[in-house]
């Protein structure tokens, strides 16, 4: 594995641990965006290459459709995230699980996930080296959206998840490309809208709060 593309998947999965255990919606916002730019970054380069060396059609528009899923990932969802928070609130909360419990989970899954990265990486395919990293930040992803009250938090925590599989998305049929960029797009924006109107109705965003009106 080359160094930058390591130094990319490290960067991203430091970012979706530090927006697991973000507790203001704002950070993790943040958070969810640099891990999208950094393993974006990743396949960005790689089919920025083949477009240099190659110089045909097909790679121009590999490329595009590549740049357009990196950039709805890095800045369009996030931004649609970023302004249903500035319509509610910057909530507050931590994951609901003890320190000492989150530690070894925390310490297990990592390791855990190094561990089968240095026995079975040279093993690998090139087109899927990255598969250990892939699965650590999707399971801190889902870790994310199992143990926050926040529904905007849960939110990133999915766009995480999907940000995850990024490097196997983006070896997606080029005519895939644009569905699945529609949407994740009106997901996320469905899925504000609704948090939206449900924090009118109560006036907060702890999930453990709404109830349904008999």
């Amino acid at each position: 594995m080359e160094l930058l593309v390591l130094l990319a998947l490290l960067i991203s999965v430091t970012a979706t641990l530090a927006g697991s255990l973000s507790r203001s919606t704002k950070q993790t916002i943040q958070y969810m965006s640099l891990q999208a730019a950094a393993i974006g970054f990743v396949e960005l380069m790689y089919v920025f290459i083949n477009l240099v060396s190659g110089l045909h059609i097909e790679a121009l528009v590999k490329f595009f459709a590549v740049f357009a899923e990196w950039f709805s990932a890095a800045a369009v969802s996030p931004l649609v995230i970023y302004w249903g928070m500035a319509k509610t609130e910057d909530f507050v909360d931590r994951p609901q699980m003890s320190a000492a419990g989150l530690a070894v989970f925390l310490a297990v899954l990592v390791l855990a996930h190094l561990g089968l990265e240095f026995l079975y990486s040279r093993y690998l395919p090139t087109q899927i080296e990255a598969t250990f990293f892939i699965s650590l930040m999707f399971t801190l992803s889902m870790f994310l959206m199992a143990t926050r009250k926040d529904p905007f938090k849960i939110l990133v925590g999915l766009n995480m998840a999907e940000n995850a599989l990024y490097p196997l998305l983006a070896r997606s049929p080029i005519n895939v490309m644009p569905f699945m960029l529609v949407l994740i797009v009106f997901v996320n924006v469905v899925a504000v809208f609704i948090v939206i109107e449900a924090y009118r109705d109560y006036q907060t965003l702890d999930l453990s709060r709404w109830r349904l009106t008999p």
